[in-house]
């Protein structure tokens, strides 16, 4: 006799049901491997191998807002207990010369990954200059001054420089493998320094007039314009060591409001208290009797011979020496090269993992 089914009694469906419970099974297992795994726990971010650095960023940039950034950055050791920056959190680099250098964390989901994903997880910056460069050298200052005359107008960014092409060519290479491997490219912004041929004479350091005519910037009636590039290795801009309302101007001038588009100020230098013309460890310390500084990506204009014209500079933190910590000041506009000899000014790379 068949099974007599009772009306309105829907009968078992013992396949569905397990189909359906398989299918969770299944999702779930696949969103356990899509969530990143982090690493076993180490005392300091020196006990981490880049691979581990690495896992931990994507954890951190999984989080989205610095809230959670910070709790897993306290859970691996990569701030104080309290969630800051101080300058002890570093991991020893060699170069490919020999060298051995530092990096620290500058800080957690500042920086845009260049292909969208989001925020990158960690932002580090060299401790110390890996090496003394010119922001441009003189042939192509030559070529950018040959340009304002035969044109009128020319126009110089970061993204322009040949300290630029340096880091990105060059330096990459000195870099050991297992680090550049977990570089990954950010976007950053900087403004472009708008250029035009002037009518006042043109004076050397010597106050020799030469009757050369002179450059000078485009009006300041507008903010000049900014660009956008995708960087693995970059320097700090002006603003991203500086805190906005500690920036030696008035944001609303003119004359100096262009800089307020190139990012935002770094957790390291918020904590380390970065206050503008006060020496500051976080920026590092030099020791030797001429002192030291490092270049800012941020531009500027070097006035001589009482302001009859205008150079094309860039911004840099600088220390008078004998052990003196490096400030950072709104005049501190190191000329784009050095003129009397080999270059000066230090480089202090900055990248995301």
């Amino acid at each position: 006799m068949g099974v007599v089914q009772k009306r309105g009694h829907k009968p078992p469906m013992p396949v569905i049901v397990g189909g359906i419970v398989a299918a969770v099974i299944v999702i779930a297992a696949a969103a356990f491997v899509l969530i990143p795994k982090g690493p076993e726990v180490r005392g300091c971010l020196n006990d981490y191998s880049w691979d581990e650095i690495s896992q931990i960023s994507q954890l951190i940039s999984k989080k989205g807002d610095q809230n959670g950034a910070i709790e897993v950055a306290k859970k691996y050791h990569l701030c104080t207990s309290d969630g800051k920056l101080d300058g002890t959190q570093t991991k020893d680099v060699t170069l490919s010369d020999g060298t051995q250098t530092k990096v620290m964390i500058m800080g957690f989901n500042h920086d845009d990954k260049s292909d969208g994903s989001g925020k990158a997880g960690i932002t580090f910056i060299f401790t110390d200059d890996v090496a003394k460069q010119n922001m441009c050298e003189k042939t192509d200052m030559d070529n950018l001054f040959q340009e304002i005359q035969d044109n009128g107008s020319a126009t110089l960014s970061w993204e322009d420089t040949s300290l630029h092409t340096w880091l990105n060519d060059s330096f990459t290479g000195q870099l050991p493998s297992e680090l550049s491997d977990k570089i990954v490219a950010v976007d950053k912004t900087d403004a472009v320094m708008p250029l035009v041929a002037t009518t006042l004479p043109y004076y050397d350091d010597d106050s020799d007039e030469d009757g050369s005519p002179s450059v000078g910037l485009e009006g300041h009636e507008s903010t000049p314009k900014a660009i956008t590039s995708s960087d693995k290795l970059w320097l700090p801009s002006y603003v991203e060591v500086l805190a906005t309302d500690d920036l030696g101007f008035d944001p609303s001038d003119n004359d100096f409001n262009y800089l307020l588009q190139e990012g935002s100020q770094y957790q390291i230098y918020k904590d380390g208290g970065v206050k503008q013309n006060k020496p500051n460890k976080i920026l590092g310390t030099y020791d030797s009797e001429r002192g030291g500084g490092w270049w800012l990506r941020s531009w500027s204009t070097y006035e001589v011979a009482y302001f009859t014209t205008l150079r094309p500079c860039f911004r840099a933190c600088f220390s008078d020496g004998d052990g003196e910590a490096a400030r950072i000041t709104n005049d501190s506009q190191p000329y784009s090269y050095n003129k009397d000899g080999d270059p000066i000014v230090g480089v202090r790379p900055a990248f995301c993992i």
